[in-house]
């Protein structure tokens, strides 16, 4: 089994024809309709570095050190730890989330933060394959999420910098706290789409593809890769309904389009 193509054609079928994608891409939604997606979308995989984190811990305990390794840097990433080994609050991962929420009079941490059941089911399949998950399944989910995840962001910087400009959009004439300000705003989903698609995910596949002819590892790989897939789609679909979008109205982009971003492929 090649683990590269089926990743990415499984991710295909998430973003290739969804309402809820290509609405953003096209700039069609308005700023209320974008603040309910960005609000969900933060929820989807809450516990993402517990998952990275206890991940590496099992490809240790299995003896793979560049298993262990390439799901370690996703971890420190996350946390904002830098190459002299010192956490950064500038650049933890969960502080740029929520910078951009603030950005648009979201408040990430409120308690008891209202969760469509799209959003719900998704955030409680990730909770389960962290409880009781393999190293392969939770390596195989995280890696179908550091390749989808570029698609889907480049589709939502398309309507942020469409709806929100005064945000996000760096001018020649601000100041340069202004221009400090966006940038930070920005920085969230921006780095996401670059840093998973041209690290993450290469460094995560190089160490899995090891395993392409071991059938049982491949199997769990595979479980966790169908595990994201399913859940992104009943997220979708749940969103298009809160949304209410009719999908029989839709002008449908290509998948080309939809998904072309520099280095995710």
């Amino acid at each position: 089994m090649n683990l590269k193509n089926y990743v990415i054609s499984e991710n295909k079928s998430v973003v290739r024809d969804d309402p809820v994608v290509l609405a953003l891409l096209r700039k069609e939604l308005n700023k209320a309709q974008y603040k309910l997606y960005a609000a969900q979308r933060a929820y989807v995989a809450s516990n993402f570095l517990r998952l990275v984190d206890k991940a590496a811990h099992l490809a240790r305990a299995l003896g793979d050190e560049e298993l262990a390794a390439a799901l370690q840097a996703n971890a420190n990433d996350e946390i904002g730890m830098g190459a002299d080994g010192k956490i950064h609050y500038e650049l933890n991962h969960r502080q740029w989330k929520t910078t951009y929420l603030r950005a648009i009079d979201i408040d990430a941490d409120i308690d008891g933060f209202p969760l469509l059941p799209g959003t719900r089911a998704h955030v409680d399949a990730f909770l389960e394959i962290e409880a009781g998950g393999t190293v392969f399944s939770m390596a195989g989910a995280v890696l179908s999420l550091e390749n989808i995840i570029p698609l889907e962001y480049r589709a939502a910087v398309s309507s942020r910098d469409h709806l929100f400009p005064e945000i996000f959009c760096v001018d020649a004439g601000d100041s340069p706290a202004a221009r400090a300000n966006k940038q930070s705003a920005r920085r969230y989903l921006d780095d996401h789409i670059v840093h998973d698609a041209n690290s993450h995910f290469p460094m995560l596949l190089h160490a899995l593809v090891k395993y392409e002819d071991d059938p049982a590892a491949v199997a769990e790989i595979r479980q966790g890769i169908d595990l994201v897939n399913s859940y992104r789609k009943r997220f979708y679909q749940g969103l298009a309904v809160a949304l209410r979008f009719d999908e029989a109205e839709m002008d449908y982009f290509t998948y080309g389009e939809c998904c072309e971003v520099e280095g995710a492929l």
